[in-house]
């Protein structure tokens, strides 16, 4: 029994200091300009903004969701999107693909409306890749010398209990690194995108007065409200200074009426 111990504690050991690092594979994946990085674990995210006219935003939107649910090939993952048709009319869409997939996207966008702006941030994943790497190299380790000790178990029940309850978290265990693991490549593999689309620069001339005319009721009530409150607080000096001007004057006139001494 204590030496089926003694290797539980030995194999925990081993595994805090058995994991080697390993570097990744090399990434093909060209970027939005189409030419290798210096770096294999880069996460890439894309901002572009346009502007078009009011009628064009709800269609360019449908169009941009449509593309990316099309685009199969190259994995094109709808995260968000929204699209707004009240005071200002705007739309908002977040893509995550693989890089030829982001640049369709992003020339189609380009094609039907006017670029305002358009960015790109990039982050370095090498050390979290490389943490990852290591952490599932020591749990398969660890994994393989539990398995090893369950069959040199034999008829201890007991060491066999201890063992089954180890590999099972160890199994847990692997399973999150694993799916961690995965999540840091599809950031690697994968480029997210954020398309702003807007009318503000060209939305009609009657649009800003149509909406003033809207608001007319809301604003007249507010700025009724706000005199109201401005009379509150101008009404107890108003009442003060009526008071008190005429003592201020007739002490005044008494001061002025003295006798002078020379």
């Amino acid at each position: 029994m204590k030496k089926v111990y003694v290797g539980l504690l030995g194999l925990m050991l081993l595994a805090g200091c058995g994991g080697k690092g390993e570097s990744g594979g090399q990434s093909s994946a060209a970027r939005l300009d189409g030419k290798e990085k210096g770096s294999e674990f880069l996460a890439y995210e894309h901002n572009v903004s346009v502007d078009t006219s009011e009628a064009q935003v709800r269609p360019l939107y449908e169009k941009v969701v449509a593309a990316c649910k099309a685009d199969t090939g190259n994995g094109c993952l709808l995260l968000d999107s929204s699209v707004d048709s009240g005071r200002y009319v705007h739309a908002r869409i977040s893509m995550r693909a693989k890089p030829a997939g982001i640049r369709k996207l992003v020339a189609l966008v380009a094609a039907e409306g006017d670029v305002t702006s358009q960015g790109t941030k990039v982050e370095d994943l090498g050390r979290p890749v490389l943490d990852s790497k290591k952490r599932l190299e020591m749990l398969r380790q660890y994994q393989a010398q539990l398995q090893d000790l369950e069959k040199r178990s034999g008829t201890n029940v007991d060491a066999l209990i201890k063992v089954s309850k180890e590999l099972a978290t160890v199994q847990v265990e692997l399973e999150q690194a694993t799916a961690a693991n995965a999540l840091l490549m599809q950031r690697i593999d994968t480029d997210l995108l954020n398309v702003a689309i807007s009318a503000e620069g060209k939305q009609s001339f009657w649009r800003p007065v149509k909406r003033a005319l809207g608001n007319f009721t809301e604003n007249l009530s507010e700025g009724v409200a706000n005199a109201i409150t401005a009379m509150a607080y101008i009404l107890p000096w108003l009442i003060a200074f009526v008071l008190l001007f005429p003592l201020g004057r007739k002490g005044w006139r008494r001061l002025r009426g003295l006798p002078r001494k020379d």
